[in-house]
């Protein structure tokens, strides 16, 4: 598994981080967000292993830890519960 410990510049859009971080860590093909944004993870055709590298990298960076059911959750369900784990912590 690989951890980026570098935080983000300012990541305006959880989403598009998301999406970036499947790509780049996941393996993701980009043309996979090409249909129904509410797709799920799995949908998108990753696996359990995927999610476990998406929530190393949301929780190095942000110290969200997004929820093991992940793999039904959508890209913009998981931009929610992070954007609201994130404004727990203000």
């Amino acid at each position: 598994m690989t951890v980026q410990n570098e935080k983000p510049a300012v990541a305006a859009d959880v989403a598009t981080e998301i999406r970036e971080i499947l790509v780049s860590a996941a393996g993701l093909d980009p043309s996979a967000f090409d249909g129904d944004e509410n797709d799920s993870l799995a949908d998108l055709g990753l696996d359990s292993l995927a999610t476990m590298e998406l929530q190393a990298i949301v929780q190095t960076r942000h110290q969200v830890r997004i929820p093991d059911e992940s793999l039904a959750m959508s890209v913009p369900e998981i931009a929610a519960y992070v954007r609201d784990g994130l404004a727990e912590r203000v």
